[in-house]
């Protein structure tokens, strides 16, 4: 069975939502028009992009050559944080995690460490650092371009937020002993330099749609061009699966938008960038921070508070963030382990620092005006 047929059969937040959207066909009013067909060539155009950096293996060669010169595990354990953080912003929470977290488990058992508490850190701080830039995130993708933000509007609003959660980071490393390192012998992954070459140029056309810069489209045929030259395999691989529920969300909040009682509902929990907030938080408790952030857009202007809502609700349950469940899979895959301590322990942890960053989340909207 193709790879991307599996993910799509395996998806549970993608059976959710088919099953939503049967029952808004059977029951609501659906168009056509309600699908956002710049969001989605821009996710496709990342999803392919973001394959083909993966088969390259360049994020895992440049992981590989940093962390040999660290000294102590807790430089180690510092900058497997600090490369989940900026690598998220570049190329998603998702594959930061599923680059980082196999590295991490194979250092950990090289240099005698526990792995539960840096894995927990790494996922939460793949999340809040791929909120940091448009393309960090699906749900960033879809806010950006939902409320036509360009690159300088995105980051002005995202980097406080990012400024603080570094500063965590950076702190969470005093959580962690500092023993010197003797000998932490790790394999240098081979990498292609043409393909790696080309693949870097036309990383920069695409992003530069992303950001607005040049028209989608341009970024959509630049990455199936590079796919068709550097590894033609690459489509077989993509995630299909986010454009579907991407594809489906469109359609399901079209339909709830035409629904007086919904509309009345959302448009009271979201008449004050307070009350936006807090349902970006509350709602990705429950149904994840993506699904949060397209239902929440069609229904309140206040989109500072949605982004803050969704990009802090990624932080709490298991659920909140895909990227958690992501997690979860990595650590049973890579260790074998398949009690219900790791998810219990990601919880807690994270729960803990949802209430940290919903005061700061508040602070900033304060701050705002």
């Amino acid at each position: 069975m193709p790879v991307f047929i599996s993910k799509i059969i395996n998806d549970r937040t993608l059976w959710i939502t088919s099953f939503l959207l049967v029952l808004m066909l059977i029951f609501g009013s659906v168009e056509i028009q309600d699908i956002d067909f710049q969001t989605i060539g821009a996710l496709f155009s990342l999803m392919i992009l973001i394959g083909l950096f993966e088969k390259e293996g360049l994020l895992k060669y440049i992981a590989v050559i940093i962390i040999k010169k660290c000294q102590t595990t807790r430089q180690v354990q510092l900058t497997v944080f600090l490369l989940v953080f900026f690598g998220a912003m570049l190329l998603t929470n998702d594959v930061a995690i599923l680059t980082f977290i196999p590295i991490f488990i194979v250092i950990a058992q090289k240099i005698n460490i526990k792995p539960v508490l840096p894995i927990i850190l790494l996922t939460i701080f793949a999340n809040l650092g791929s909120s940091v830039t448009p393309f960090g995130n699906p749900q960033n993708i879809f806010l950006a371009n939902y409320y036509h933000l360009g690159a300088g509007t995105f980051f002005k609003m995202a980097l406080p937020l990012g400024a603080l959660s570094l500063t965590f980071l950076l702190l969470s490393g005093y959580l962690f002993k500092s023993t010197p390192l003797e000998n932490l012998t790790l394999t240098v992954p081979d990498i292609r330099v043409k393909q790696t070459i080309l693949l870097l140029i036309g990383s920069v056309i695409v992003l530069a749609g992303l950001l607005h810069l040049l028209p989608i489209f341009v970024s959509l045929i630049t990455s199936i061009i590079l796919t068709i030259i550097i590894n033609y395999n690459n489509f077989v691989t993509v995630d299909y699966g986010i454009i579907i529920l991407f594809v489906e969300l469109f359609l399901i909040v079209g339909g709830l938008s035409r629904v007086p009682m919904i509309v009345s509902l959302f448009k009271k929990l979201t008449t004050t960038e307070l009350g936006a907030f807090a349902s970006g938080v509350g709602l990705s408790q429950v149904i994840s921070n993506v699904p949060a952030a397209v239902l929440l857009s069609a229904f309140t202007d206040h989109m500072y508070a949605v982004y803050l809502g969704v990009s802090i609700g990624g932080l709490g349950t298991i659920i909140a963030s895909l990227a958690n469940l992501l997690a979860w899979r990595q650590y049973q895959q890579q260790t074998d382990h398949q009690s219900l301590a790791f998810p219990l322990k990601l919880m807690l942890v994270n729960l803990i620092f949802l209430v940290i960053f919903v005061l700061i989340g508040v602070g900033l909207l304060m701050i705002s005006h």
